[in-house]
């Protein structure tokens, strides 16, 4: 049998569940050794001496329990989600993404522009609070079904499941225009950030790494035409992508 403590109306059930087992088996075992004139005489006080007994170690077992239950999700959670940001983590994107079958996903790459410029400026805490409060803002403007990975300094990768390249673009620009909109407090500062996206399709079948590929050389294109702004995959003007574990001939 299985418990999962995790709450503490979890802890007040095993105790009770455990306190009931304890009484239970009291009973019986009384009637097992005992004559039965003996068992009946001292089923009272045989029955409170057990619920005191097992009450109070049940009640402290089931607060371990639910301790160490809580431990767990936190390890979990550290194990799959970046530990500044709460976003996913590279590795935590590609086992989500691996779980995508049939589905047509919008590909968002995106990072903060001159994030280099604004660390040197004002600071690495301060550019901490920017790259907490950016992950915060895509991940209030996804679906609990999308997914938000960091993948690494201030690039972030975003998968809008069931939506086509133009309503991921439309959602690109729609964070954009939130970044830009936000001004993160730093103290006595107030300061202001812009970010750049790119968007690309990644069709049922297709290649999770092509796609995030495109969608780079979208951003690549967007960082060349002035940074805040969010541009779409275009083959003729990016270039095609080469698949992943191919060597450029």
């Amino acid at each position: 049998m299985s418990w999962h403590v995790r709450t503490g109306a979890d802890v007040w059930r095993f105790t009770a569940a455990i306190a009931a087992v304890a009484l239970l088996g009291s009973i019986a075992l009384r009637y097992v050794v005992l004559p039965p004139d003996l068992a009946a005489r001292t089923l009272l006080p045989g029955s409170v001496m057990a619920l005191v007994l097992a009450a109070p170690i049940a009640w402290f077992v089931g607060q371990r329990m639910r301790a160490v239950s809580r431990l767990g999700e936190r390890l979990e959670h550290a194990l799959h989600h970046d530990m500044l940001t709460g976003v996913r983590t590279r590795l935590s994107f590609y086992e989500r993404a691996a779980e995508m079958t049939g589905i047509t996903c919008a590909v968002i790459v995106t990072d903060i522009d001159n994030f280099k410029g604004f660390n040197d400026r004002y600071g690495h805490f301060a550019g901490d609070q920017a790259l907490r409060q950016f992950a915060a803002m895509l991940t209030a403007n996804c679906r609990a079904d999308d997914i938000v990975a960091r993948f690494g300094g201030e690039e972030f990768v975003i998968v809008i499941m069931g939506a086509h390249h133009e309503e991921g673009l439309s959602i690109a620009e729609r964070l954009a225009a939130r970044v830009r909109a936000s001004p993160i407090f730093f103290g006595e500062y107030t300061l202001h950030l812009t970010a750049s996206f790119g968007v690309a399709a990644l069709l049922p079948g297709g290649d999770i790494d092509s796609a995030i590929q495109q969608a780079d050389r979208a951003l690549y294109r967007a960082k060349h035409a002035g940074r805040d702004r969010a541009l779409l995959f275009d083959p003729a003007l990016d270039g095609a992508a080469i698949p992943i574990g191919t060597a450029a001939e």
